[in-house]
């Protein structure tokens, strides 16, 4: 079986084991969390764009991996209609239950289905497509936004919001950065587990090829080689790597218009007393510095988060 077809079955057991998604439904959202922070401010992010749009309720938003269902709410009031499709059948009945009232009214669907297929959605209907955190997800990137551009109409826009792999926040530990600044060296474009041991750096990216002649050695298994987070798939697959960079020439090369992006925030690894004082205080100072054009054009590059509002090209 060739790869990408294992890739794209694996990727759909994984998305529609129960076991794995429920955590999405489950997460609580705290102030004091992290994760919450940082996501909350990349919906926010996208909520941006969208309202720079003006666009009228008459719209129609489509969202690609609406995961469990917790960013449509901000869209859907924002729209006549609001249709959603992830691969998760799981995700889909958390989405649907966290959305019951646009359901039942008709206003929101969450449909199941693969941004590896095609969308079963009327061409050139949809006036703003949004993904935010599922694009890494994706085996065949260039089908997929050919499908956004067809179901697109004419100078309809497409926003993402995406993880940077070579954020900053990832950088300040020296192991992580260590992981990361080798990957970028490197020029890895995919991870095959949510692993940041070096042992994983060893023998899941390029660099396998020199080391995986010593996979059950006792020093690529010592705890210097396998401390850290070891999270393992179930399934075999992989997930795209993306940075600014390669999202915004993927976006070219597919002739999307960049109209804007942006990217924030850019500390939110609040794990200890020490990271919860001194980091908040550097990423404010960086988000205020984000807002001045000159230095945005660079911290977007280190940012958590990608931004791209982007317009389809009409026909001539």
């Amino acid at each position: 079986m060739k790869k990408d077809k294992l890739y794209k079955i694996n990727t759909s057991k994984l998305w529609n084991s129960y076991n794995y998604v429920k955590k999405y439904n489950d997460f609580k959202y705290t102030k004091s969390d992290g994760n919450t922070y940082y996501m909350n401010s990349r919906r926010d992010g996208v909520l941006k764009y969208l309202n720079s749009l003006n666009l009228s309720n008459k719209n129609t938003i489509l969202e690609l991996g609406y995961g469990a269902g917790q960013n449509a709410r901000y869209f859907i009031p924002k729209c006549r209609k609001y249709i959603g499709v992830d691969i998760s059948l799981p995700l889909a009945k958390f989405a649907r239950n966290k959305n019951k009232k646009s359901v039942n009214n008709g206003k929101a669907k969450f449909l199941v289905g693969s941004m590896d297929k095609k969308l079963k959605i009327k061409s050139n209907s949809i006036d703003v497509i949004i993904i935010v955190g599922a694009l890494q997800y994706v085996i065949n990137i260039n089908f997929c936004m050919n499908e956004c551009k067809r179901v697109l109409k004419d100078n309809g826009h497409l926003i993402i919001a995406q993880t940077n792999t070579f954020q900053i926040n990832e950088m300040i530990h020296p192991r992580k950065f260590l992981i990361n600044f080798s990957k970028f060296l490197i020029d890895e474009h995919h991870q095959y587990s949510h692993s940041d041991t070096i042992r994983s750096l060893l023998l899941e990216t390029k660099l396998k090829r020199y080391f995986k002649r010593y996979k059950n050695s006792w020093w690529i298994n010592s705890w210097l080689f396998t401390y850290g987070w070891n999270d393992v798939w179930k399934f075999e697959t992989n997930r795209r790597l993306l940075s600014h960079g390669r999202l915004k020439n993927i976006l070219k090369t597919n002739n999307f218009f960049i109209k804007k992006s942006c990217g924030f925030p850019f500390f939110y690894n609040n794990k200890n007393i020490l990271t919860k004082i001194i980091l908040p205080i550097f990423d404010r100072i960086l988000m205020v510095l984000n807002k001045i054009f000159i230095f945005s054009f660079f911290l977007k590059y280190i940012a958590g988060s990608n931004i791209f509002l982007c317009k389809k090209k009409a026909k001539i």
